[in-house]
């Protein structure tokens, strides 16, 4: 993991601010035939999986958010993607830690796709797609050549509502609705997508590498007043805000995953305040496993 991506969903004032958790970051040469021809690169990627409840963006889920740079080129390539195959509206602008990017049409990234479905209509109001392998919650979409059933629009992002059997289920309009009522089985070739995932990107230039304190850290953190972080190279300073993950248990005044603001840094350390600026958080009690602490970066979605 290597930081967690703070995303202002939606724009103007409305929006709602989330932390998504970054979960892949790597390093390397783009070519192995050496500097002269290669270009050092790297890239991170937010992806979500576990117990994390991805935040929607008018409507729709975002599952992920990348970015990677090429220092040879000074070019990078920002990506985001959201639930939805051919999904209206698309974003239009992706802007990480003040850099805007304009965001171009949207391509499928990732989705999977089956013909021969039916539509079972009421009373019934089943979808039969044979070894489906869905959970409730998960996105659905589907598109009729001929006509779709009256209550199901095409290319409309649905939620499984019910899990009938492996081979059934009912869809709702929004996660944790109510079973949408439907009539007719539509016609001409049936297709349903599962999990559809659109990508929409960027490029822009870089000057230098804006994401080097991105890196997860391995973090030490003393039980004491002040609590004193140790985190070799961090490269953080006053302001910037972090989160914890751990393998076993962080000491009392230290929450996981909740941000805090970094004061009083120095090359390897650093403490902690509940808000920007405050007074520095003192730490009580035992700790166990090891920890690490990742930078919360600001990203707004539009």
């Amino acid at each position: 993991m290597a930081g967690v991506l703070m995303t202002l969903l939606g724009a103007g004032s409305g929006g709602q601010q989330v932390s998504l958790p970054v979960s892949y970051y790597a390093w390397g040469d783009k070519y192995s035939a050496g500097e002269q021809y290669g270009a050092d690169g790297g890239y991170f990627t937010s992806l979500g999986g576990g117990n994390f409840a991805p935040p929607t963006w008018q409507g729709r889920a975002i599952r992920a958010i990348a970015h990677d740079y090429d220092f040879y080129a000074a070019t990078s390539r920002t990506l985001i993607g959201i639930d939805g195959y051919n999904a209206t509206p698309a974003p239009q602008r992706l802007r990480i830690n003040g850099t805007q990017f304009t965001l171009g049409t949207g391509s499928v990234s990732w989705l999977t796709n089956v013909t021969g479905i039916t539509f079972s209509p009421s009373p019934t109001n089943n979808i039969n797609w044979t070894s489906h392998g869905l959970a409730v919650g998960d996105p659905v979409q589907f598109y009729c050549t001929g006509g779709m059933p009256t209550g199901i629009t095409a290319f409309t992002i649905y939620f499984v509502q019910s899990v009938v059997s492996s081979s059934a289920f009912k869809i709702a309009a929004t996660p944790g609705g109510a079973a949408i009522s439907f009539t007719g089985s539509g016609s001409g070739t049936r297709y349903g997508y599962k999990n559809p995932i659109t990508s929409y990107q960027a490029y822009g230039a870089l000057s230098g590498n804006p994401f080097a304190s991105m890196l997860p850290r391995a973090a030490t953190i003393t039980i004491a007043s002040p609590a004193t972080v140790t985190a070799t190279g961090h490269g953080l300073t006053n302001g910037k805000r972090v989160q914890f993950t751990t393998s076993g248990a962080l000491p009392t005044g230290i929450l996981a995953n909740t941000t805090y603001f970094v004061i009083n840094a120095a090359t390897d350390t650093f403490n902690l305040s509940a808000t920007q600026g405050g007074a520095a958080i003192a730490t009580s009690g035992g700790q166990s496993g090891s920890h690490v602490v990742r930078e919360v970066v600001s990203v707004t979605v539009s």
